[in-house]
């Protein structure tokens, strides 16, 4: 689709890890870390753990982008931490994207039982550009 649109079309591949808010109250409180298995506060579990999605986030998405790589098409990746509708509008007005393409249904929750996820739906609603869902 991106070559049919423009020869120079740059494709973005995007994932945005979903950020789990810390309660105020627990923020100090000290926990066993999962990955070393010492004591840290909340917080830098949650640190830990955002890092570690981020990563596996960045190798699917390379795994990705090997699989369709064409020399006609300019394709990048990209890693974000928040919620994800607010995040992938944000990056569509900073990169000044033309289209966005993302799915109807994705892997939060009760959205799998309705017809168009939350994620989605205010992507839709909000873009400044034309989005595309697919099913």
């Amino acid at each position: 689709m991106a070559k049919l649109l423009r020869k120079d079309a740059l494709v973005i591949l995007l994932n945005v890890v979903q950020e789990i808010p810390t309660p105020p109250m627990m923020i100090e409180s000290r926990i066993r870390s999962p990955r070393t298995g010492e004591q840290a506060t909340v917080s830098e579990v949650w640190k830990e753990l955002h890092q570690e999605m981020k990563i596996n986030a960045m190798k699917m998405l390379e795994e990705k982008k090997r699989k369709i790589e064409s020399d006609a098409i300019e394709i990048r990746t990209s890693v974000l931490v928040g919620y994800p509708a607010d995040k992938i509008i944000e990056f569509a007005g900073d990169e000044k994207v033309d289209l966005i393409i993302i799915g109807n249904v994705g892997l939060s929750g009760l959205s799998k039982v309705k017809t168009l996820g939350s994620v989605s739906r205010a992507v839709s609603e909000n873009a400044k550009c034309p989005v595309m869902i697919v099913h």
